[in-house]
């Protein structure tokens, strides 16, 4: 049988292996060879090899996916659970991650690829009876097919096949079928699928009896899984948000190829000679200790090159250079781009928090939402004990000492309160930014220092 794949899936694959290679490292990208740098007509298979090692690849997409993240995570994130959620907190995920990495790890898949499923289950062998679930993580590249529908009046997910990496077999593997049929009962069906090594075809063999999750004596209503983007948490596939970069990210290696291969060529020594010369009487050396005895008549000379030829490739990387800037990749970049005002350049910084933000909040309330389904399953009850938050000051803002002594002085003259003077502390980034205030005041009072009064 043909396997079929949700209709948007191979579209969005081929831009998903692309962000893939370009954030990976520069070896991997030139392993791929003429796939995203074409080989210029008439040049040999080792001119061309020359030509692909000798460019220089700016690892814009990569730095200012990493930036990104760090942003988000530089303040760890504050996480409440119910005591019979708390193993999670270290080994949340199948592999054994922690959430903290759970948030570290799908936040950059979200913010990069756009897209990241999570799945919450139980242990099916060798669990104590008293074991938390786990969440099963599947890039956008696993999520192989969906579908919303009508159940019980609301648009639900009735279906999602994921594909489960199995290292120990090349051309097979595992396949996880979530379905949610209209009574509404969740069923898990789990096939070995082996794909023909001649066309597309595969063969599926179902691994064991379809299982009907039963969790407090009851037949579960819905799947319990998420995808996360950017921007929702619906299945459906969004753009990813990384693409625009990384195409010009290949854009500046391309025109990077070009340049060094037209130094490469035009700073090489080039002799000529004009004049009667044969293969007794031809040079057979260069350099300064070579020494040419021409036929009478002949002359020498150097090739030089004289053009705007290679200034002209300079100008289009910077032109590129700038162009990342402009689509998010600060980090590489100083400043505002050219001709860009001061308000162009506020609003281009206000879009790329606005991503972030939407990323963050997103991968936030996705994970929430696992870990409350966890919390019912384990103690019902306890769904709202359950606390995820990602804290979204993305800009190290440490106060400026002025600053701090005129808050200090209006403290002591009275015009602003004790709160307001050590709230403007938390947001200098002075105090715990994880610290309530009430807390602050406690350890003041129990630490037992004396602190300037109000006169």
């Amino acid at each position: 049988m043909t396997k079929i794949y949700h209709r948007s899936y191979h579209d969005r694959r081929v831009e998903y292996d692309k962000i893939r290679d370009v954030i990976e490292d520069e070896d991997r990208l030139k392993k791929q060879g003429e796939i995203y740098l074409p080989r210029p007509e008439g040049m040999t298979q080792s001119q061309f090899t020359r030509y692909l090692t000798g460019g220089s690849f700016y690892a814009v997409a990569e730095r200012t996916l990493r930036g990104l993240v760090g942003a988000a995570t530089r303040n760890a994130p504050v996480i409440e659970l119910p005591t019979r959620l708390e193993p999670m907190r270290d080994t949340a995920t199948f592999e054994g991650n922690s959430i903290t990495t759970l948030i570290d790890d799908t936040l950059r898949e979200v913010m990069s690829i756009g897209r990241r499923a999570l799945v919450l289950d139980y242990p099916q062998e060798g669990a104590a009876p008293a074991s938390a679930p786990f969440i099963s993580t599947f890039d956008a590249e696993s999520i192989l097919d969906w579908r919303n529908e009508l159940v019980e009046g609301r648009q639900k997910l009735t279906y999602l096949r994921l594909h489960e990496d199995d290292a120990e077999l090349e051309d097979s593997g595992v396949e996880r079928h979530l379905v949610l049929t209209l009574d509404p009962v969740y069923t898990v069906r789990r096939y070995h699928v082996t794909r023909s090594k001649t066309d597309a075809s595969t063969q599926e063999v179902e691994i064991h009896e379809p299982i009907t999750p039963v969790v407090n004596g009851k037949h579960l209503d819905h799947i319990p899984a998420v995808v996360i983007s950017p921007y929702n948490l619906k299945v459906d596939v969004e753009k990813p948000p990384f693409l625009d970069l990384v195409n010009v990210n290949l854009a500046h290696w391309r025109v990077s190829a070009d340049y060094y291969w037209s130094l490469f060529l035009t700073s090489q020594p080039t002799p000529w000679i004009a004049g009667s010369i044969n293969e007794a009487n031809k040079p057979q050396q260069i350099g300064s200790g070579a020494f040419w005895v021409l036929p009478q008549g002949a002359t020498a000379g150097m090739l030089e090159f004289t053009g705007a030829g290679i200034a002209a490739q300079k100008t289009a990387l910077d032109d590129l250079t700038a162009q990342m800037a402009t689509l998010g990749a600060r980090m590489v970049y100083d400043g505002k781009g050219r001709n860009e005002t001061t308000d162009t350049a506020k609003l281009r910084h206000r879009s790329e928090l606005s991503l972030l933000h939407s990323s963050v909040v997103m991968v936030e309330q996705g994970i929430l939402k696992l870990l409350k389904i966890a919390a019912e399953w384990t103690q019902p009850g306890t769904a709202d004990d359950v606390k995820v938050f990602m804290h979204r000051d993305f800009v190290t803002a440490q106060i400026d000492p002025a600053v701090l002594t005129a808050l200090l002085k209006s403290w002591q003259a009275g015009a602003i309160s004790h709160d307001t003077f050590l709230m403007n502390l938390k947001k200098g980034e002075l105090m715990d930014v994880n610290r309530t205030l009430d807390d602050e005041k406690d350890m003041i009072d129990e630490d037992g220092s004396i602190l300037p009064g109000v006169t």
